[in-house]
């Protein structure tokens, strides 16, 4: 076994229990052989995602097809890591790369829990399931479309800063770029860490969801699931609008500090 590339691969550590557990060991399995393969790039891994995805999408359609379905959900998911860990691999780090993956996973999603929303229509003759569809269509789109606007805005905070202090943006942008690995860890630790990231199931983190609305499939569930989806992503939208909010306002105190209001015209002065 080749270490340097397993250690290579192994470049970025999940929070999500389904990502932690079942999708970054798979992703870190199926790209060992292949990550050196020059026509396997990063923006193609995403494309093959979202033709997964897509597919998922029509074969819902017919509960006939939802196993199917379900698998093609989570070929979509894993290949949506793969893109990520292949170009950290890589050192292959494209602002365009980045764009695709962020707004594929927005349009994707959207088709997906639409049709998800229709079929449960469709099976118990309730129109309001559409409804709770694109309520959690919005409450996931609203936590993505917050985060990098708070992003952008804290960018700001940055450029000042390094306009008061050149020589530490110098610094900053020479400094090497570090990619995270997850810890070696024992046995043991690997146990408690395993438990704590299952501990996690009940989140309905935003790679979670994947799994759970695969295992409505399965299970011929998907009303309720469109429910869960519904409720789950609705309070998470509240929560990470207060969050975010809040690290805007930080921005903002910190912009003042660094570039003060500049005093207006005194009494008497000419406009």
């Amino acid at each position: 076994m080749d270490r340097d590339r397993l250690t290579r691969l192994r470049n970025y550590q999940s929070g999500e229990f389904y990502a932690a557990l079942v999708i970054r060991p798979l992703t870190i399995a199926v790209l060992y052989p292949i990550a050196d393969w020059r026509w396997l790039t990063p923006n193609r891994c995403t494309t093959i995602g979202n033709l997964a995805k897509l597919g998922a999408a029509a074969l819902m359609l017919d509960p006939r097809h939802w196993i199917w379905a379900a698998v093609l959900l989570q070929v979509g998911v894993l290949f949506d890591h793969m893109d990520g860990t292949l170009a950290r691999y890589r050192r292959a780090f494209t602002k365009l790369g980045s764009f695709y993956d962020k707004a594929s996973d927005m349009v994707t999603w959207t088709v997906i829990v639409g049709v998800a929303g229709w079929r449960a229509a469709v099976e118990t003759g309730e129109a309001y399931y559409q409804a709770l569809a694109l309520a959690s269509v919005l409450g996931m789109n609203v936590c993505g479309y917050v985060k990098w606007l708070a992003v952008a805005e804290t960018e700001r905070v940055r450029w000042l800063e390094a306009r008061v202090d050149p020589a530490a943006a110098v610094a900053a942008r020479t400094r090497p770029i570090v990619v995270s690995r997850p810890p070696a860890r024992t046995t043991g630790e690997w146990l408690r860490w395993g438990l704590t990231m299952l501990g996690r199931i009940w989140r309905f983190e935003e790679v979670d969801l994947w799994f759970w609305l695969g295992l409505a499939l399965v299970i011929d569930r998907l009303p309720l699931m469109v429910w869960i989806l519904a409720g789950t992503q609705v309070l998470q939208m509240v929560i990470m609008l207060t969050v975010r909010t809040l690290e805007v306002v930080r921005a903002d105190r910190r912009i003042r500090e660094l570039e003060p209001a500049e005093p207006g015209p005194g009494p008497g002065a000419n406009p």
